[in-house]
């Protein structure tokens, strides 16, 4: 069956499939099924109630079956595992790529992971219980151990023999990486260099020996900016000695890019993140996520109005000053989110470091002060058209320009603050940067009316 016509009319699909498998016509099942490509058959499953992804699961061929539960997410793993018995979950494991497998056991409770273990197979046992070793979310979690290791007085012919006994995953059967006696990475060589040299040819003439490489301690998402950077297919992970340990693949890069990725857009909106996916998490859990900040917000926001009510004077002066409150705090807030949003990107893909980082303040602090000066100019025009007195344009102008300006030089450095403090530059985004503007916003105002005033 053509993929693309799959993808296309993928509802109707699902529920065929699911009235074949209603109607105990599973032989057609297994017609439609088994031709389509893994991560297809995993999204099917996604949208089948929990009964039929067991009963789906089932009739899937034994490669395929492996494939298709790596691609799951972790409840329909779990939902799948509860209905096995212990010889077909060990089935499952032992056949499981070791850094799919891992990913799995880091979202169940230690309880059951000690139990799986115990379903492995010896060496599988030991592979597994070493990568739970290292720290969570580093190299050492995310890597397979899978790797082809060649040495420097190997030949061609040696090199591609030894690729076909150790049959490694596809994702990691384009690089080998060279090692000494005691497996210290000395180089690599593509699997095109070998194809392309002579049979004779040995490899430590043919090798690069400028690798790019990380250690298992790693934080899992620089490895994932290694790898898109240098547009590797993989990266060797080494230990604290330098010895070759594994590799990180790009396909669990992109993995790592998008839930990094989706933790930030949640953080952006200050909902407090958890190991559990926001959509996938219980309803009281979600609950209590957005919660925490929004309650903190709240009491921060109360600021705002003891601020107001300690102008009280310069308010009753002249009233009408209230009247652009919220359009003054509304601008800053804007101003704020807009640099804080592009800092946070920056600060997140490490495009902003050192020299780079000093260029983007001072770039965005003169925006700051174009944007202040065009956007006080049409506060001023609005006061003018609203038929108020110059003096309040006067004030309204004045304070649009330096709202807009501070707004703007906060949104760029409390990013900055955050990160040298090791928190997530994250969290400064748009609800708290709004909060924080809207109290600045406010006492900058009411002290230029002051000022204007002569109170």
């Amino acid at each position: 069956m053509d993929i693309e016509i799959v993808r296309q009319d993928f509802l109707p699909l699902v529920e065929r499939i699911a009235g074949l498998l209603e109607e105990g016509r599973y032989n057609e099942v297994k017609q439609e099924v088994n031709t389509l490509h893994p991560a297809d058959i995993a999204e099917l499953m996604g949208l089948l109630d929990p009964q039929k992804q067991v009963m789906l699961f089932r009739l899937l061929k034994k490669d395929l079956a492996i494939a298709v539960f790596e691609q799951l997410d972790f409840e329909h793993q779990e939902n799948l595992l509860h209905h096995f018995t212990d010889g077909k979950v060990a089935e499952i494991l032992n056949q499981m790529s070791p850094d799919d497998r891992m990913e799995l056991f880091d979202e169940l409770p230690a309880k059951v992971v000690k139990k799986l273990l115990n379903l492995l197979e010896p060496a599988q046992r030991d592979i597994a219980a070493s990568m739970l070793g290292y720290p969570e979310n580093s190299a050492g979690r995310i890597m397979n151990p899978r790797v082809v290791d060649l040495k420097e007085y190997y030949t061609v012919e040696q090199a591609l023999k030894r690729f076909r006994r150790l049959n490694p995953p596809e994702e990691l059967s384009y690089t080998a990486y060279v090692t000494d006696a005691e497996r210290h990475l000395l180089g690599s060589v593509t699997l095109r260099d070998l194809v392309l040299a002579d049979p004779e040819d040995r490899i430590g003439d043919i090798m690069n020996r400028e690798v790019i490489f990380v250690s298992t301690d790693d934080d899992q998402e620089k490895v994932a900016q290694i790898i898109q950077k240098y547009d590797l297919l993989a990266v060797p992970v080494v230990d604290r000695e330098g010895r070759l340990v594994g590799a990180v693949t790009v396909d669990d890069a992109i993995d790592i890019i998008e839930a990094e990725a989706t933790e930030d857009i949640h953080r952006l909106a200050a909902i407090r993140t958890t190991e559990d996916e926001y959509l996938h998490a219980p309803f009281f859990r979600r609950i209590k996520n957005r919660f925490i900040w929004l309650a903190v917000l709240l009491v921060l926001g109360t600021v705002t109005s003891f601020v107001i009510q300690g102008f009280s004077e310069v308010i009753q002066t002249i009233v009408a000053l209230s009247f652009f409150i919220p359009m003054l705090i509304d601008t800053g807030g804007n101003v704020g989110s807009q640099s804080t949003t592009v800092m946070v990107r920056g600060l997140a893909i490490g495009e902003l470091e050192g020299r780079a980082l000093w260029r983007v303040a001072l770039s965005e602090t003169i925006i700051g002060g174009v944007l202040g000066v065009l956007l006080g100019g049409i506060g001023v025009l609005r006061v003018l058209f609203l038929r108020e007195s110059p003096l309040i344009g006067l004030i309204v102008g004045s304070s649009i320009f330096a709202i807009v300006f501070i707004s703007n030089l906060i949104g760029v450095f409390l990013p900055v603050l955050f990160k040298k403090m090791r928190l997530d530059p994250a969290i400064a985004a748009t609800p708290v940067i709004t909060t924080i503007v809207d109290i600045v916003g406010v006492v900058i105002y009411f002290r230029i009316a002051q000022i204007f005033l002569g109170l």
